[in-house]
């Protein structure tokens, strides 16, 4: 079974129905044959950017929330180590001259530390940051539906 792990663009897409990506993302993750990895700090920004930013957040952001929560679903939450933290903190530094903070440093550092070669991302810059210094080789970038 195929683990995919997520960044924050794809949840907020699937949420926000203005967002560009919403449909594709819709079909992306409700089509998904595997596991759905969503760390932790990726479910944080996805909250606070849905419930600041978007029309009716605070009631997108609860139905996320009861989504995860109270429905057997084919995803899991994932809390970072203090190791994925370390090499987060490393690629933050890295990449100090480029738009890559914590949320999406984290996520590549459990994608490496799992061995999860799948990120969704509907965040092109991350592409390209990420493949330069990640310890994972392939990547695949999980950018629209199969």
């Amino acid at each position: 079974m195929n683990t995919l792990i997520c960044d924050s663009g794809r949840l907020i897409a699937s949420y926000n129905v203005a967002d560009r990506h919403h449909a594709a993302c819709i079909r992306l993750l409700g089509s998904w044959q595997g596991t759905l990895a969503l760390p932790e700090p990726v479910l944080g920004e996805t909250c606070g950017f849905l419930r600041n930013h978007v029309r009716n957040g605070p009631a997108l952001e609860a139905r996320l929330l009861d989504v995860l929560t109270s429905r057997p679903g084919n995803f899991e939450i994932l809390d970072p180590t203090p190791a994925d933290r370390e090499r987060a903190a490393e690629l933050v530094s890295q990449l100090v001259a480029a738009p890559l903070g914590y949320v999406d440093a984290t996520v590549l550092a459990m994608a490496e530390r799992l061995k999860i070669v799948d990120i969704a991302t509907v965040d092109f810059k991350f592409l390209g940051m990420a493949s330069q210094v990640s310890r994972l080789s392939p990547l695949r970038w999980v950018l629209q539906e199969n």
